[in-house]
């Protein structure tokens, strides 16, 4: 009978240690402060903008928008050059290709980041955790399945 359930991929090296659920959470709440912080410094042409123009549907669009975009390019960029963002390098950690555990292509980072920028990443974590429960590669996200990466612990 064949197996049905994930295994190691044979290339995968000794000494790599897939990054805890509790050290992902804490980098994503750094990574969270800095997006914040860039958010903000943004804000205020936006206000200024609101103020003179009124365009109030318009610019709560814009808004949203504005975060989302921030939050994309700030995960995309630095995870496909660098191959963490700020949080994940403060704690030792780093997204990487679950074949080779090299820094993941521009393309597979543009998945795995597409939703972790708005209220589905909720979603995605939780039937992530459901469906990767037995997983051994500890994938906790749907997108990771998708975009083919895991999160490891850098030494």
């Amino acid at each position: 009978m064949s197996n049905t359930k994930p295994e190691m991929k044979e290339n995968k090296p000794s000494d790599v240690e897939f990054a805890e659920l509790g050290w992902r959470f804490l980098a994503w709440i750094i990574d969270f402060v800095v997006i914040s912080a860039i958010y903000l410094y943004l804000l205020v042409p936006y206000y200024l903008w609101r103020i003179i123009l009124r365009y109030w549907f318009f610019i709560g669009v814009s808004h949203y928008l504005l975060w989302y975009s921030i939050c994309l390019l700030y995960f995309w960029i630095l995870e496909s050059i660098l191959g963490q963002t700020l949080g994940k390098l403060l704690l030792g950690l780093r997204t990487v290709d679950e074949e080779t555990f090299e820094k993941p292509s521009f393309i597979q980072n543009l998945k795995n980041c597409i939703l972790k920028c708005w209220f589905f990443c909720l979603i995605d974590f939780i039937i992530g955790v459901k469906k990767n429960s037995d997983d051994p590669q500890k994938r906790k996200r749907i997108m990771q399945n998708v975009s083919h990466t895991v999160v490891i612990k850098i030494t």
